[in-house]
């Protein structure tokens, strides 16, 4: 399966008192690694809105296993587990520069008409664009 990698680092501002990485955070890094993958589609979050589709959140989840540190490099592997007609489903894995895996987690999106707000099925060219990571 095709995936994007992101990189960020921990800031001071998403610690808490201990030097550990909020676990709020998390689900933000995930939302760097779905942007960078859209764009790596060639079509970014703003390009689908301006071609009438929302692509919304309705279910996300995370399983923390080792805590980021303050000033910690994260990378962020980001791909599609599953597609459907109106929906999408990305995966996340939240690694840090020995390759360990800290979190993983998806986020199931659904297709929405940028207008109505109601669902619709997903935009035939941009899942022309995604088909590089879709699932086989």
């Amino acid at each position: 399966m095709k995936s994007v990698e992101s990189r960020t680092r921990v800031r001071y501002k998403e610690t808490d008192q201990m030097g550990i990485a909020h676990h709020s955070n998390y689900i933000v890094w995930f939302e760097i690694g779905r942007t960078d993958l859209c764009r790596e589609t060639g079509f970014s979050y703003r390009d689908i809105e301006e071609r009438g589709s929302l692509l919304v959140v309705v279910e996300i989840g995370c399983r923390y296993k080792t805590p980021f540190r303050y000033d910690d490099e994260v990378i962020i592997r980001t791909s599609i587990a599953s597609v459907a007609s109106r929906s999408m489903t990305f995966a996340y894995e939240l690694l840090d520069t020995a390759g360990e895996v800290h979190a993983s987690g998806f986020s199931k999106h659904l297709w929405l008409d940028r207008r109505t707000r109601r669902p619709v099925t997903a935009d035939p060219d941009v899942m022309r664009g995604f088909a590089a990571f879709l699932p086989a």
